[in-house]
């Protein structure tokens, strides 16, 4: 018995394809082939496709298919149309509502300006009930020609489902940040900067580094003194490191004890634990007492007077250094406000909380100079000065360099091998030393 499935929808088994000659031989380009065939069949009937226009090779269809025009005509209508059809297109009588009647379904009440209302329109002939407003339904069969630029835009087939707004590119795109048109993206450099510079160009960059090497100086200095610790403190560390804090809180110094103790060796008597009898004062040394102690208020009121009279005759010292200090204040405001302004026509912005760093000076001295480009040394870093022309034209916010640091601190344990290590040493260390002796 034959089956049923022909030879043609049998599946072709594939054949090998190991080796290059396999492969060239088995591979299947039936649908090259095919595209070649058509191509070729027609360039016979048309010629050449890029030698023709889009006129050529494409027609509108605007009269339509009659075929489906005679099928649709063929087709008979159902039975229920028919029987529809058949009824008339009069509409029936209705009852007239009356609008003061109160519906009998519902529980609803009518009230006073509902009322009102409803008369002011029979008096004016109005609808009862308002206009329905009536959608135009959106031809889905819009037509546009296939060659225009700009298509008719179909409406959406559902009203209720949002539309998607095309973004807008913001109107800064196209502007060009004012900090990269005031700012040279390279400075160029200083006639002191040549391998042969003339004596005041050098000179004045010779300045320029001092200056700054100055300011460093001054600002290590200040870290210092903010560090070190004060005289006070390292007098209390003295005293502290030469005494002794007892239970009560209270700092003995071990000097005093140590004086003690030589006195009691020497033969003194020790002091009785009893508290000596208070002796009282007579009247003369109450009255001397007395005379003392006002000479040294009178004393102390004299130098204070002293001290007045000399601040009185240098008060106009006094108010010419207070101008002078409010003089020198006012011009530093200035001329902060003043580079605050240039900065803001520039466009320079601070970016983050570190401020831009200032480059060193690259400086030769009076003897290291050249006289010749082929004995001239390089100085400086370009990638240095590239990344310091990104911070200050706002192009990449400044940083500061973080070293890596731990948490927490790495714990260290010894091993036991070591352990056996130290016991072998001292074993040797005694063997040796037995040996020697005897």
């Amino acid at each position: 018995m034959m089956s049923g499935i022909t030879a043609q929808e049998k599946k072709k088994t594939q054949a090998s394809r190991k080796g290059k000659k396999a492969w060239r031989k088995n591979v299947d380009i039936t649908d090259v082939e095919e595209a070649q065939e058509e191509l070729r069949s027609l360039e016979r009937v048309i010629g050449k496709a890029d030698d023709l226009k889009d006129e050529d090779l494409f027609t509108i269809d605007t009269t339509g298919d009659t075929d489906v025009k005679r099928k649709l005509a063929k087709e008979k209508t159902l039975r229920v149309d028919e029987i529809l059809d058949q009824r008339s297109a009069v509409p029936a009588i209705k009852s007239k509502k009356n609008a003061f009647k109160k519906p009998e379904m519902t529980d609803k009440v009518i009230s006073k300006h509902e009322l009102k209302t409803l008369k002011r329109k029979i008096d004016n002939n109005a609808p009862m009930a308002p206009k329905k407003k009536t959608k135009k339904a959106a031809n889905p069969s819009t037509s546009y020609d296939l060659w225009d630029d700009t298509p008719v835009k179909e409406a959406p087939a559902n009203d209720f489902l949002p539309v998607k707004a095309k973004l807008k590119a913001p109107k800064t795109i196209t502007v060009k940040p004012t900090a990269l048109e005031h700012i040279p993206a390279v400075a160029t450099p200083e006639g002191g900067h040549s391998y042969n510079p003339s004596l005041e160009d050098h000179q004045q960059l010779l300045a320029r580094a001092n200056d700054a090497e100055e300011r460093k100086i001054e600002i290590l200095k200040k870290l210092q003194e903010q560090l070190s610790y004060r005289e006070e403190l390292m007098q209390l560390a003295n005293e502290l490191a030469t005494s002794e804090i007892t239970a009560d809180g209270k700092i003995v110094s071990l000097q005093a004890d140590d004086e003690e103790e030589e006195n009691d060796g020497l033969g003194n008597p020790p002091a009785d634990n009893k508290a000596t009898k208070i002796e009282r004062k007579t009247r003369q040394q109450r009255q001397k007492a007395y005379r003392l102690a006002v000479a040294e208020l009178e004393k102390k009121q004299k130098v204070q007077e002293k001290g007045i009279r000399q601040q009185i005759d240098k008060l106009r010292e006094i108010e010419q250094e207070i101008a002078q200090r409010v003089e020198e204040l006012d011009k530093l405001v200035d001329k902060r406000d003043e580079r605050k302004r240039e900065n803001d026509k520039k466009g320079i912005r601070k970016l983050g909380k570190y401020s831009v760093l200032e480059l060193p000076v690259d400086v030769q001295l009076t003897e290291e100079l050249c006289e010749t480009l082929r004995q001239l040394k390089p100085e400086g870093n370009m990638f240095r000065d590239r990344y310091n022309s990104f911070q200050k034209r706002n192009i990449i916010e400044p940083r500061i360099p973080v070293k890596p640091s731990r948490r927490y601190k790495l714990k260290e344990y010894e091993r036991r091998a070591y352990k056996n290590f130290d016991q072998a040493e001292e074993i040797k260390k005694r063997r040796k030393a037995s040996a020697a002796k005897k």
